[in-house]
């Protein structure tokens, strides 16, 4: 992790921390689920992420306000030609896995008074790469790929609600290009020119993923 990626770390934590400590309401809430994430390769991914939040009190019931510290997990595949000195050439999926912690705020609006109750919200993320994983190759690829180590993403969800019980939907659109070309690696190359038939990763792409869970607050 850079020192700019972990000074935004850093500022993230202490503010939900912050916000945590002085909020004179505790009303925590714990939730995770699935998450299928478009990172600029050829295939989708599937992931998991949690996270944890908290509200911050607003007058009215309509409108409200939130913030939280959330673990994405963000997959992608790509075909890859693959060449070794002893078992020749082959082509198999190259996938990657981002391990991501995010600072998030949230602004929603709900029906009140309602027994299921429905809310629509947008929100935004200061995303800190914590890993970059690709799995085992068969051989040596000749171009590499990697992603930047900060984005900045916005939100747009709903939720339902009942009693403490929420299940939620959320689409997260990335604002900075984050595939690079990555030659730096000398023995341990990521990915190649796709075989026929697969697009050719777009440098710069721009990573979204949508996300289905559950969370509980008390």
């Amino acid at each position: 992790m850079s020192k700019f990626s972990y000074r935004l770390l850093v500022a993230g934590l202490m503010t939900v921390v912050a916000l945590m400590g002085t909020s004179p309401v505790l009303a925590v809430q714990i939730y995770g689920g699935w998450t299928r994430a478009d990172v600029g390769l050829q295939n989708d991914g599937d992931g998991f992420f949690v996270g944890v939040g908290n509200e911050i009190p607003m007058a009215g019931s309509v409108f409200d306000a939130s913030y939280a510290l959330e673990y994405v997990q963000k997959v992608g595949s790509q075909p890859t030609f693959f060449s070794d000195p002893e078992t020749g050439f082959a082509v198999t999926d190259a996938e990657v896995t981002l391990h991501c912690v995010q600072p998030s705020l949230f602004l929603g609006a709900r029906v009140p008074d309602i027994g299921i109750v429905p809310r629509i919200y947008v929100g935004t993320s200061i995303v800190l790469k914590v890993s970059e994983e690709w799995s085992d190759f068969p051989g040596q690829a000749h171009i590499e790929w990697g992603y930047k180590n900060t984005d900045i993403v916005g939100h747009v969800g709903m939720s339902l609600g009942v009693g403490p019980v929420t299940v939620d939907f959320r689409y997260t659109q990335g604002f900075i290009g984050q595939l690079l070309h990555d030659n730096t690696l000398v023995n341990t190359a990521k990915a190649e020119t796709p075989p026929e038939g697969t697009h050719t990763p777009e440098i710069g792409a721009k990573l979204t993923n949508i996300q289905i869970g559950a969370g509980f607050t008390f």
